[in-house]
């Protein structure tokens, strides 16, 4: 219960449980190497699974479990073209993530 003399500015309710996707997507991103890639993916559109492991010099099984999870979470586009597998940043995600990796020191 709050005080009825501090209620000043009549602050409404929040319900916390109202950010739970919010929550879910800026967990799947809170990794620096998904940071990296969403990075790479912001400036070059759409890259081949296996560009990511040669600019991360990662193995293929590491960057694909990244993927995976970005893409599983809506924030990655894939594409396939026999072999090879292009991902991209969900535009409806482009301006999220511009301005998470502006904080980058």
């Amino acid at each position: 219960m709050v005080n009825e003399g501090c209620r000043l500015k009549n602050v409404e309710p929040v319900n916390a449980m109202d950010f739970e996707r919010l929550e879910e997507i800026t967990s799947a991103m809170s990794n620096k190497t998904r940071l990296a890639i969403l990075s790479i993916l912001l400036k070059y559109d759409e890259v081949c699974a296996c560009e990511l492991e040669y600019a991360l010099h990662m193995q293929q099984s590491t960057v694909t479990s990244h993927l995976i999870k970005l893409y599983n979470f809506g924030i990655l586009k894939k594409r396939e073209d026999w072999k090879f597998t292009y991902y991209s940043l969900n535009e409806k995600f482009r301006s999220f993530v511009s301005c998470i990796l502006n904080f980058k020191s």
